[in-house]
C-alpha cells in the first residue's frame, strides 16, 4: 500500500486512474456479492478530494462494513429493517481515513446485525470466498474481506466483536487486525457490544496493517529489543487442541519456521483463561446488543425504526436468539453482572500471563476449522468452533492479528498474534517480521 500510495504522489498512476481499476476489478467480480447497494458501484464510489493532493493516503479507496456510517450513504447493518437509512455523519474511524485523503468505495456485504460468521446473509445475499470459491468467506465482516482479497479495495473497515476481522481475514487469506479494545473510538458504529466491539482492518499484509495504524493512530517509536534477546510466543494448549489436520499442519509449519529463525516457543497452561472466556462468550454480547443497539439508533434519530428492525430480522438464528433474549428467557440480569465481572478477571490474569511467562505474545489457528463449504453454513455448532480461538483476545481486549499461512494452492488458514493490551504498535512491528520470515 504504501508503494501505492508513492506511486500516487509521483504522479506515475493518478488516483482517478486507482478508482477505475477497482471499478473494473468489482465490474468482473460481481458474483461475490460483497458490496450493499442500490445501483451500480460508481454511485457510491467518491472522488479523490484534490484539496488533499499530498495527504499521506490520497486517492487510496477503501470499503467499510455497512454497520459503519459514512456520510450520505445507506447503513443497514444488513438488515432489512433498517433500509432507507441514511448516515448524516461519518463514523470517527472513516471520518479520520477521509481526513487523510483516502476515497470511500462502498459499503460491505455482512452477516445480519454482525452476528455471525458466514456472512450467508438472507437479504442481500451471501458474500462469496475470491481465496477458496464455494466456501464461505467468513464473518462477520464478510465483504470486507472479500473486497480486499479480490483486489478491488486495498483496505477495508470492518468490526469485531469475537473475531468478526480476524475470521473472515483467515477464511480468506489476507491479514485481519483487531486493535487494543477502546484504542479505535466506535462512534458512528451499529454495535453489538460495548465490552467487545472494536474497529479493526482488513489489508493484504501486516507492513499495510502498520503503515495504517501509523497514520491512524500516532503512538510513538517502540523500543528496540535488546542486541540477542529472544522473541517469546506462547502456544495456549486449548487454542492448539482439536484442529483440522489442514490447520494443524499450517500453524505448525509456521511455528517451525520461525523458532528456526530463533524464536522461541513454550506452551502455555490456558485451562483456567479458557473457562473464565467461556462465560462471557454470548451473554455479553446478547445482553449488551438488545441494549446498546436500541439506543444508537436513537441517538441516530432512527428511533421509530427499532420495533421494525427487530420484527424484520431475516436470520432465522438471529432472529431467535434476539427475540427469545427480549422475552426475557435468555439472559438475567444476574447472568450478565457476573460474566462482566469475569472478564475483569480474565484481563487481569492475561496480564499476569504474559508477565509470569515472559512472552512476547501467544500464537495460534486463528480457527481451528478448515474454511468451511458454503454447504456447511447451517451446521449446529458451527459458530462456537468458528470462534472458539478468536473470542479470548475480544474479551480480553487485546491487540490481535491473524497471518495467512497456507500455500496458493490449500485453502486459506489464519495463524493469530496476540499482544498484551495496549502493545498494538508492537504486535504489528512482530507481525510485520513474522510475516516477512514466513514469506522468505
Amino acid at each position: 500500500m504504501e508503494s501505492l500510495c508513492g506511486r500516487i504522489r509521483t504522479g506515475a498512476v493518478t488516483a482517478e486512474e486507482v478508482r477505475d481499476r477497482a471499478l473494473n476489478a468489482d465490474a468482473r467480480q460481481t458474483q461475490l456479492n460483497c458490496f450493499i447497494r442500490a445501483g451500480d458501484m460508481e454511485t457510491h464510489f467518491a472522488r479523490a478530494n484534490d484539496a488533499l493532493k499530498g495527504a499521506p493516503l490520497y486517492g487510496i479507496p477503501f470499503s467499510a462494513k455497512d454497520n459503519i456510517c459514512v456520510k450520505g450513504l445507506p447503513v443497514t447493518a444488513g438488515t432489512p429493517g433498517m433500509e432507507g437509512c441514511i448516515a448524516t455523519r461519518d463514523a470517527l474511524v472513516v471520518r479520520k481515513l477521509k481526513s487523510l485523503g483516502a476515497v470511500v468505495a462502498g459499503k460491505n456485504n455482512m452477516h445480519e446485525l454482525s452476528f455471525g460468521i458466514t456472512s450467508v446473509n438472507p437479504h442481500w445475499g451471501t458474500v462469496g470466498n475470491p481465496a477458496a470459491p464455494g466456501h464461505l468467506a467468513g464473518g462477520s465482516s464478510g465483504g470486507c474481506a472479500a473486497a480486499v482479497a479480490a483486489g478491488i479495495v486495498p483496505m477495508s473497515i470492518g468490526t469485531d466483536t469475537g473475531g468478526s476481522v480476524r475470521i473472515p481475514a483467515a477464511f480468506c487469506g489476507i491479514t485481519g487486525f483487531r486493535p487494543t479494545s477502546g484504542r479505535w473510538s466506535s462512534a458512528g458504529i451499529i454495535p453489538v457490544s460495548r465490552t467487545k466491539d472494536s474497529p479493526g482492518l482488513l489489508t493484504r499484509t501486516a507492513r499495510d496493517a502498520l503503515f495504517l495504524y501509523d497514520l491512524l493512530t500516532p503512538d510513538g517509536q517502540v523500543p528496540a529489543r535488546q542486541k540477542g534477546a529472544r522473541c517469546r510466543i506462547g502456544l495456549p494448549i486449548s487454542m492448539w487442541s482439536d484442529l483440522d489436520d489442514g490447520v494443524r499442519k499450517h500453524c505448525w509449519q509456521a511455528i517451525r519456521r520461525l523458532t528456526r529463525a530463533g524464536f522461541e516457543a513454550v506452551e502455555l497452561d490456558d485451562a483456567a483463561i479458557s473457562d473464565l472466556n467461556r462465560t462471557g462468550t454470548f451473554t455479553i454480547p446478547v445482553y449488551e446488543f438488545c441494549m446498546d443497539f436500541p439506543r444508537t439508533l436513537l441517538s441516530f434519530g432512527w428511533g421509530n425504526r427499532i420495533n421494525a428492525v427487530f420484527d424484520n430480522i431475516r436470520d432465522k438464528e438471529v432472529r431467535k436468539i434476539i427475540h427469545q433474549h427480549l422475552d426475557g428467557k435468555l439472559i438475567s440480569a444476574k447472568d450478565y453482572a457476573a460474566a462482566v465481572q469475569n472478564v475483569d478477571a480474565l484481563r487481569l490474569q492475561m496480564n499476569a500471563l504474559f508477565s509470569a511467562q515472559g512472552i512476547d505474545f501467544i500464537a495460534y489457528p486463528t480457527v481451528p476449522r478448515s474454511t468451511p463449504h458454503v454447504s456447511d453454513a447451517q451446521r449446529l455448532g458451527l459458530f462456537a468452533e468458528v470462534i472458539r480461538n478468536t473470542d479470548l483476545a475480544s474479551t480480553a481486549a487485546m491487540p490481535s492479528i491473524t497471518l495467512p499461512v497456507a500455500p496458493n494452492d490449500a485453502l486459506p488458514v489464519g495463524l493469530s498474534l496476540d499482544a498484551a493490551r495496549g502493545q498494538d504498535r508492537r504486535l504489528l512491528m512482530m507481525a510485520t517480521a513474522v510475516q516477512e520470515i514466513l514469506a522468505s
